[in-house]
């Protein structure tokens, strides 16, 4: 009877799911290069770095301009008699504590991707949104309360730099609160926030909460 050898046994490697980011590291805070061949040059423009460098870019560009508007608010600070300084509204302190705190806890929501903490993510997360949220509405109070005391943006140039360098400062925070609402967003519904996108946020809000104080102390404290 013949003998019948049995056929060759062939090893199937099963395919990685590309889909969900490459396992665990890429889901909770792992480097965002991991099992994505960031290392090859080719691939530089989706790699940690190039974000950043992005985001560097990005704030240049914003910086410039709020340079030149401080500039021009110093030149026509030392020109003519009709400069009238306005008083620091109340509600500005406890405005300003608000987005200074917003800082303070999204370095919490950072620490706790780091520890691949679900819930302290999540609820740091959301709390760094909501405060950002509170100063945009204070902002908005205050101007309100501003123009119901007959101070407007043409009252006096003073008034004028005032809506004009707050007013664009908001507009900018507005761009950031919508990216920490992207990241709440996905933190509560599928958990995945990344380091790269965590942080790049993080650099944008601080460069903001620091442009506030800078602000504060150009329209209050310069003299």
């Amino acid at each position: 009877m013949p003998v019948t050898s049995a056929p060759p046994e062939i090893a199937i490697e099963p395919k990685r799911n590309h889909s969900n980011g490459g396992g665990r590291g890429d889901r909770w805070g792992g480097d965002d290069s991991e099992g994505r061949g960031d290392s090859n040059p080719r691939n530089f423009e989706t790699s940690p770095q190039a974000y950043h460098l992005g985001m560097m870019l990005a704030l240049a560009s914003v910086l410039m301009l709020f340079v030149a508007l401080s500039s021009a608010y110093v030149m026509r600070q030392g020109q003519g008699q009709d400069w009238l300084p306005i008083a620091m509204p109340t509600l500005l302190l406890p405005n300003t504590f608000a987005l200074l705190l917003s800082s303070f806890t999204l370095e919490l929501s950072r620490r706790s991707l780091k520890r691949q903490s679900v819930g302290s993510l999540q609820g740091w997360l959301t709390v760094s949104a909501l405060l950002g949220l509170i100063f945009l509405v204070g902002q908005l109070t205050i101007w309100r309360a501003l123009a119901a005391q007959g101070i407007y943006l043409g009252s006096n140039p003073h008034s004028s730099f005032y809506y004009l360098l707050t007013g664009a400062h908001a507009v900018h925070l507005m761009g950031g609160l919508i990216a920490l609402g992207y990241l709440v967003f996905r933190a509560w519904q599928s958990n995945r926030v990344t380091q790269t996108a965590l942080g790049v946020a993080a650099l944008y809000w601080h460069f903001m909460d620091g442009l506030w104080v800078y602000l504060l102390l150009l329209l209050f404290v310069w003299r």
